[in-house]
Formats: C-alpha cells, structure tokens, sequence
C-alpha cells in the first residue's frame, strides 16, 4: 500500500475515533444532567426546564439549558427558588473538565430572610459568566464568577439587603491548606433598612469590597464534602479592603462554626479610631456612655507603621461586639 493511502486511511481512522469520542461525551453530558436532575429530585428538589440541546461537534461541546426553574424543598426552614432565561455552557472537545456557562438576561428569585422576611424581586438583567474546572468524578474543583450590572426590582415584599451591584468577581482554587477564595465588588447599593444605622454613617453605597479567605481543610466545592466540612468549618481572611461612604478600612478575620452557630473575630484598621466612634454615636449605636468608655479603650491601642490603628470585633451568638458593646444583631 503506497504512502498517501496510508496517510489517508489513518485521517480517516482518527477522524472516525474523535467522532466516537464526541458523541461518547455527549452521550456522557446528558446522562449527567439528568443524573443531576433525578438526585435533586429525588432529595425534594423541584428542578424543570424547557429542553437541553448539544451541539459544537467537532472543536467544542456547546449546551443550552432553556429556561431553567429550581425549587428547594418544601420542608426547607429558608425555602427558595429562582427561574432563569436559557444556560449557556461551552468547553473545548479536548478539554472537557473547564466548562465556561453564561447566563443573559432576566431572573426571578424568591428567598427567605433570617427572622422569615420574604424577598421575591427580579434580577434585571443577572449577567453572569462563569468557568469551573470538574474533577472526574464530576464535583467542582474550582470557579471564577463573574457577574455585572445586577439591578433587582422587587415583586412581592421588600427588596433583598443588596439592591444592585455594578460588578462581582469570586474566585475558587484548592490550595494546600484547603480551598481559596478571592472577591473583589464594586458599587455595592444597599436596600434602605440594610445595616440602616450604619448608612446613617457611610451612607447606602459601598464603593469597594476585596480581598481573599481560606477555608481551611476544604478538600472540594461538591455537596458532600461541603456539608461535612461546615460542621466545624475554619475560614481565614487577610488583606481585605473595605471603602464606605469615602472612609477606608482594612483587616482580617478568623471565623469558626460549630453547634452553637458562629463565631470569631473581625480586625480592622482605622485611621482614627475615635473618629469612628464618634460617628458611631452620631448614628445611636454608641450611647454616650458606651462612647465614652470606648474611647478610654481605644488609648491603649498602638498605631502601627502606617499611621492607624487595628480594632478588633468578636462575632458570637449572633452579636458583633466592638470594645465590649454591641453594635450589630445578625
């Protein structure tokens, strides 16, 4: 057999063995999803859609998922739901564990708050992008998230805490020590009675928030391994930056959970901490009494290299406390 023959039988034998390996991992995406749907289901879930098609043959595999709606179960003690325009998923023939997903358009969300509050508003528009890397078994080893121009108009009930956001970028990578988290969002607009005594102060938009968290000893991002490591969760918190009604703070945090709920502390750097607790008695979350003795405190603290000082504030029982008072009930 001369050369050019063989040169063609072996195209069209590696062509004939990428088309098998093609339709094998279509046939492997849609067994997914509905494996996916079936379990949720099966745990109480409501998840309907209007179709799944795949297409992309032969460099991408190209997925639409048309109008989802997922319901969380009725027994839920904080039920939800969200109906979304169609799903988007996209990732390359031969790189199958990064898919990109890309959501367009509308949503409408229903929550329930912490003491029973009702919020069903609609995102107009939740443009979201978003890459995850799986692993084999099908579980989210890692994710960037990135979201733009959320505005929410409420339909029922008050509008959620958080009204509009102008951009949100979250990121997800396995470290050695367990799972890092970085976050940077920009223009975040907060409903009127969201921490209300505190807009009293900065006022109803935060400009900037930023800065990365490890959750120690997560091994993962799938359900299983999320569940058991929240019942004695570890998160860390460094070089975050918070910029409110022009006043910077920057710190860190260290939070634990366990059978009684969270706990842990927050540090934040000041420029001028009795500035802070003047506004913080301008806003009647200081009396003047608990002013007073906060400003006996804040003597002792050392101002470092840069010129401000580091307070500390304790999350426990669902209060945070600075200099021993409570300035704040979750």
């Amino acid at each position: 057999m001369s050369g050019p023959k063989k040169f063609i039988i072996l195209i069209m034998t590696v062509f004939i063995l990428f088309c098998v390996y093609w339709a094998a991992g279509r046939s492997a995406m849609i067994n997914s999803v509905r494996t996916q749907i079936d379990e949720m289901q099966s745990s109480g879930y409501k998840v309907v859609h209007k179709g799944l098609s795949i297409g992309g043959f032969p460099l991408k595999f190209r997925a639409r998922l048309a109008e989802p709606e997922i319901a969380s179960p009725r027994s839920d003690d904080q039920p939800w739901s969200i109906k979304a325009d169609d799903v988007r998923l996209e990732a390359l023939t031969l790189n199958p564990l990064k898919w990109n997903a890309v959501h367009r358009g509308d949503a409408r969300i229903d929550l329930r708050g912490p003491k029973g509050e009702r919020w069903l508003f609609d995102a107009r528009p939740l443009n979201i992008d978003m890459t995850v890397r799986a692993k084999l078994n099908g579980d989210v080893k890692a994710f960037d998230l990135l979201g733009t121009q959320l505005k929410t108009q409420a339909v029922i009930g008050t509008l959620p805490p958080i009204v509009a956001i102008d951009s949100a970028r979250v990121t997800a990578a396995p470290q050695v020590k367990g799972m890092r988290f970085d976050a940077a969002i920009e223009n975040i607009f907060l409903e009127k009675e969201t921490l209300k005594n505190f807009q009293k102060i900065f006022g109803p938009r935060i400009e900037s928030l930023s800065g990365q968290a490890l959750a120690i000893g997560l091994g993962g991002l799938g359900e299983d391994t999320l569940a058991a490591w929240k019942t004695s969760a570890h998160i860390i918190g460094d070089d975050w930056t918070l910029n409110w009604g022009g006043t910077e703070f920057q710190g860190g945090f260290s939070l634990t959970t366990s059978e009684t709920g969270l706990s842990g502390i927050i540090r934040i750097e000041v420029e001028s901490v009795n500035d802070l607790i003047r506004r913080l008695e301008d806003a009647n979350i200081f009396s003047g009494k608990q002013a007073q003795n906060a400003k006996l405190a804040a003597i002792l603290l050392p101002v470092n290299a840069s010129g401000r000082q580091e307070i500390t504030m304790t999350f426990r029982d669902g209060f945070l406390t600075l200099f021993g008072q409570k300035i704040f009930e979750f």
